[in-house]
């Protein structure tokens, strides 16, 4: 798309710089004001720069063909183009600021602030397209629900600006840990959410390769540092779960048996439901 409107660009410069080369008048700047615009908006600065330089050189030229160019001529020129050119960068600038604007507003819709993951909104509708990408090519689409444990009571220890150096700091360890081609979330609180594509032992190595790097990384708190852990649950699509919902249900049904083993766990939700122990749920894990 930027190829074939820069090219309409170079090819409106031509015709411009061809009818003033033939039978503009002195004055032609006005017929440069389209592709000035124009370049202003697609290529901000930079775009109006070249148009004003190009603007410039064709008016000298056809000065020159005119036989009147002079001393005189050259500066009014020059300046004419200069004018030209910062015009043309302010409108360039103007047009860079609400772009910059735009995109922080977009960002700030389907980013949580804190940790700089997904939020909520965003992730809920990824995961019903992702369910329905499965539907209709095949394939499994496995969802993490994780949780900081005993996170309430690390606030009312150390306060919830510690709670948020905690929150954004696992939120930069899943950014770390997490491919490009998957998801992660601020679910809500102290719960995230990872989606993959992959089957459920897929979700489970990553689930536990992200547990072991919590357990390395401690907050620092005042003058100490506090390790804190996480618990995870994983379930997979369509596998065990009929839907989007139904997926998120099973997730954090496996994330309450983490829980309820002693926390610091990775549970999936279909050998979970098998009844296997926390140490064969931690060697599927490891592969």
């Amino acid at each position: 798309m930027l190829v074939r409107r820069l090219s309409l660009l170079m090819a409106v410069l031509v015709v411009c710089s061809a009818f003033v080369l033939t039978v503009g008048e002195p004055s032609v700047w006005c017929l440069f004001l389209l592709p000035l615009i124009a370049a202003a908006f697609l290529l901000e600065v930079a775009g109006a720069t070249l148009v004003a330089t190009i603007a410039t050189c064709v008016e000298l030229l056809h000065l020159q063909v005119l036989g009147v160019l002079s001393g005189a001529g050259w500066r009014s020129t020059l300046l004419a183009g200069v004018l030209f050119g910062l015009a043309g960068c302010v409108l360039g600038r103007l047009h860079h600021r609400h772009r910059l604007q735009e995109r922080r507003l977009s960002e700030n819709g389907i980013t949580d602030r804190l940790t700089g993951l997904h939020n909520y909104a965003a992730f809920a509708d990824i995961l019903e397209r992702q369910v329905s990408v499965v539907d209709r090519y095949g394939g499994q689409a496995t969802l993490v629900m994780m949780d900081l444990d005993r996170f309430k009571r690390f606030n009312d220890t150390f306060g919830h600006e510690a709670g948020n150096l905690a929150l954004e700091q696992f939120g930069e360890t899943l950014r770390r840990l997490v491919r490009d081609a998957d998801v992660a979330a601020r679910y809500g609180g102290e719960e995230f959410a990872v989606l993959i594509s992959g089957a459920e032992l897929d979700g489970m190595r990553l689930a536990e390769r992200i547990r072991r790097e919590v357990l390395t990384q401690p907050v620092r708190v005042r003058d100490e540092q506090v390790y804190v852990s996480v618990s995870a649950g994983v379930a997979t699509y369509p596998d065990c779960a009929a839907s989007a919902s139904e997926l998120i249900e099973h997730a954090d049904a496996a994330l309450y048996l983490s829980k309820e083993s002693g926390r610091n766990a990775v549970t999936g939700y279909t050998i979970g439901a098998s009844g296997a122990s926390r140490s064969r749920l931690r060697a599927v894990a490891n592969g």
